[in-house]
């Protein structure tokens, strides 16, 4: 598996939103946003050196995976920043590690930005990211749902 800026591979944007838009409806339909309106959003993260950028996971040359950096997530928590979100696995892909080495290689790219510190927010993957060394800084409700607000620290 290899790991690619977004930015190489724009035909990959509307395989992406469609991933995101079934995996996390709830929070979209709650942000009134249609599938459109995710497409959008994913194709202004085609930066390589500034967030918003988003890379892709490749395997054998097709997109299995995603992730992102953005400044803001959460229009409650407007005073974190930058955030680390939309860590994606094709079903199908899962328990393999893709998911631990998208979010470590964008860990890395952060460290490359200059960015000292990275939150997310998750209603259910807290164990999979603790075991990434993420730490929980804040239980809350967002758009209806119990989330976990998470923090690393990138020395």
């Amino acid at each position: 598996m290899e790991i690619r800026f977004l930015k190489e591979y724009p035909d990959s944007v509307l395989l992406i939103a469609q991933w995101y838009y079934a995996e996390w409806q709830v929070i979209y339909e709650a942000s009134g946003m249609s599938l459109e309106d995710v497409k959008k959003t994913i194709e202004e993260r085609t930066n390589t050196d500034k967030i918003p950028l988003a890379v892709v996971a490749l395997d054998a040359g097709r997109v299995i995976g995603t992730g992102c950096m953005k400044a803001h997530d959460m229009e409650t928590r407007m005073d974190l920043t930058p955030w680390l979100a939309g860590i994606y696995v094709e079903q199908n892909q899962r328990c393999k590690g893709r998911g631990s080495m998208i979010v470590r290689t964008l860990e890395d790219i952060a460290r490359k930005l200059g960015i000292q510190r990275l939150y997310l927010y998750t209603p259910q993957s807290v164990t999979f990211y603790e075991r990434l060394g993420w730490g929980k800084y804040e239980i809350a409700t967002y758009k209806g749902q119990h989330v976990t607000i998470m923090e690393r620290i990138l020395l």
